[in-house]
C-alpha cells in the first residue's frame, strides 16, 4: 500500500528511472538503458511510488505496465526532464558564449515573408536562445540599437546610418504611390504632378523618433494625416480616405485585384521609389554567435 505524499526529496534521476521504465516496459531493460543494477531501478520506483502516494506500475504481469495513474503523471514526468535538459543545454550554451537572450529591431517596410523564413531557420539553430522581435518604424528602429534594447536591426528609410552605428546596405525595398480606385487622383491620367498633388490628403508613416524628429521622407501634398501603424495606413488607403506611398511588396495582391491602383507621379521612377535599407548593430558591441548569424542570414538578397 502506498503512503501518504512526500514531494520533498523527489529528485530527478528518479523521475529519468520513470520514464524509463515506461518506456522500456521492463525493470530489466531500464537497468540498462540508465546503467544501474535491476534491484536498484526496482528500489527507485517503489521509493517514488511511497512518495507520491500512489502507485505508477502494475506488478502482476510479466512486463511492468503502467496505471491510469502512471500515465497522467509520466506526461508530467516527461514535462520536468525536457524543461531540466532545456535548462542544462542553455546553461552549457551560455557557458561557451552563446547568448541567453537575442533582440531584433526590423522596420516594417521589411518584407515579412522573408523575416519569417529567418525566424524559423533561427530557431532551429538556436533553439535554447530566448529572443524578442520590436517592429519599428522610421527612425524607432535605431534608437532601440543605441539604446541597447536591440543587439541588431534592420532599417529603413534614413538615408545613412545614424552616429554610432555600423552596418551594410541591403538591396533597397520598392514603394510605390497608391490610392483607391475611387480616389480623385485615380481618375487622372499620368504623371501625375506634384502640384495635382498638394490640395489631396496624404497618409504619412510617422514614429516617435528623436531621429526623425522635423523630418519629412517623400511628403508631396500640403494635406497630411501622419499614422504610426503602417497596418492602419494600408486599410485607409483601401477605404479611399487618402493616397500614400506603400511598400510594393505588401501591396503586390491589392494591385492586382484593383482594390489600389498604381499612381504614376511624375516625381517617381517608373517602378516606384527604392527606400534605403540596412543591417545596423552598435560600435564596438561583443558578438556572440546567435548575434553573428543573424549578421550573416540577414545579408542575402531581397525575393
Amino acid at each position: 500500500m502506498v503512503c501518504a505524499m512526500n514531494l520533498e526529496r523527489i529528485s530527478f534521476e528518479q523521475l529519468r528511472v520513470f520514464a524509463a521504465v515506461a518506456q522500456s516496459g521492463s525493470f530489466l531493460a531500464a537497468s540498462r538503458q540508465v546503467g544501474r543494477t535491476q534491484s536498484a531501478v526496482s528500489y527507485t520506483m517503489a521509493t517514488l511510488e511511497s512518495q507520491l502516494g500512489v502507485q505508477l506500475f502494475d506488478r502482476s504481469h510479466y512486463r511492468a505496465t503502467l496505471t491510469p495513474t502512471g500515465q497522467t503523471l509520466l506526461n508530467d514526468a516527461r514535462g520536468v526532464l525536457q524543461q531540466v535538459d532545456q535548462l542544462q543545454a542553455r546553461a552549457h550554451a551560455i557557458s561557451h558564449g552563446l547568448e541567453a537572450e537575442l533582440a531584433l529591431a526590423v522596420d516594417v517596410y521589411y518584407p515579412l515573408p522573408m523575416l519569417l523564413a529567418a525566424l524559423a531557420d533561427f530557431k532551429a539553430e538556436f533553439p535554447s536562445v530566448a529572443f524578442r522581435l520590436y517592429v519599428e518604424a522610421l527612425g524607432a528602429v535605431a534608437e532601440r540599437i543605441l539604446a541597447g534594447s536591440a543587439q541588431l536591426g534592420i532599417l529603413a528609410t534614413l538615408p545613412e546610418l545614424p552616429a554610432g552605428l555600423e552596418g551594410y546596405a541591403l538591396p533597397p525595398v520598392k514603394v510605390v504611390a497608391v490610392a483607391a480606385p475611387n480616389h480623385p487622383l485615380a481618375q487622372q491620367a499620368g504623371p501625375i504632378e506634384r502640384a495635382a498633388l498638394r490640395p489631396h490628403t496624404q497618409l504619412v508613416l510617422t514614429d516617435r523618433s528623436a531621429l526623425t524628429a522635423g523630418k519629412d521622407y517623400a511628403v508631396l501634398s500640403d494635406a497630411t494625416w501622419r499614422l504610426s501603424d503602417l497596418g492602419v495606413k494600408h486599410t485607409m488607403l483601401q477605404a479611399g480616405m487618402g493616397w500614400g506611398f506603400m511598400p510594393l511588396h505588401s501591396i503586390a495582391a491589392d494591385l492586382a485585384s484593383g482594390q489600389l491602383v498604381s499612381l504614376p507621379l511624375a516625381l517617381v521612377p517608373e517602378g516606384g521609389l527604392p527606400l534605403a535599407m540596412h543591417v545596423a548593430w552598435r560600435a564596438g558591441q561583443s558578438i556572440g554567435p546567435a548575434w553573428q548569424w543573424w549578421k550573416e542570414r540577414l545579408n542575402q538578397p531581397l525575393a
